[in-house]
């Protein structure tokens, strides 16, 4: 009885520090890529805040950028609970194919929106989802850095001249991971190999952040 009574104790004490934690340390924790995305969605419901669809700025660009450039067919490369997919529908009628190595939250995006269509895969397989028009990261950029040039040549081969849709938040002063890659909208813009074709960056006094967005050409 003692040691049920203390696997229980453990249990409990393991529940509260679970409870404690939050959504971010499950991502990227003092400076360090985590990157345990399942485990962060069966802890919790709403990370990032999906449901009221964060860094608007940004996804609305996103949506401009898809607009603007007559873009019929997305591949959003972690598309998460699918909020973003269902916006971008929801505007230009387009059913985004999402993809997301999660699979819990593939499977809360499927119950969701069940009119939408989503995937449990790997970003670094988007060279089988080679008929669509533009590849999207919607927020996905910092968790990818290291394979991030491997991308890149991906893209070059298999979607020249099609588009690489990229939002991407900046934090004010207090950003410690991927700084050695890029800190700036500019210096993302420098460091990707194709070309600019459009692009944006919006804040506000009272934001920690910087929101940004941009559409490359993908060339070869």
């Amino acid at each position: 009885m003692k040691t049920i009574t203390k696997i229980k104790k453990l249990l409990k004490q393991l529940a509260f520090y679970a409870r404690m934690a939050t959504y971010h340390d499950y991502v990227i924790k003092d400076g360090q890529f985590v990157g345990q995305f399942d485990e962060m969605y069966r802890q919790f419901d709403q990370p990032w805040m999906q449901d009221q669809q964060p860094n608007p700025y940004a996804r609305q660009a996103g949506i401009f950028h898809i607009k603007k450039f007559g873009i019929k067919s997305v591949l959003e490369c972690g598309s998460g609970l699918g909020y973003y997919s269902q916006d971008i529908h929801r505007q230009t009628g387009i059913v985004p194919q999402g993809i997301e190595t999660s699979s819990t939250a593939v499977d809360k995006a499927r119950t969701l929106f069940p009119h939408l269509t989503f995937a449990v895969d790997d970003v670094m397989n988007i060279a089988n989802y080679p008929d669509h028009d533009a590849i999207l990261f919607a927020e996905l950029t910092w968790y990818v850095l290291p394979q991030l040039d491997d991308l890149f040549a991906i893209m070059a081969e298999r979607f020249a001249g099609k588009y690489f849709i990229n939002n991407l938040v900046f934090y004010k002063g207090t950003q410690q991971y991927g700084t050695d890659y890029f800190t700036s909208l500019r210096e993302f813009i420098d460091y990707v190999p194709f070309e600019l074709i459009g692009s944006c960056e919006a804040t506000t006094s009272s934001d920690s952040t910087i929101e940004t967005s941009t559409i490359f050409r993908i060339t070869a």
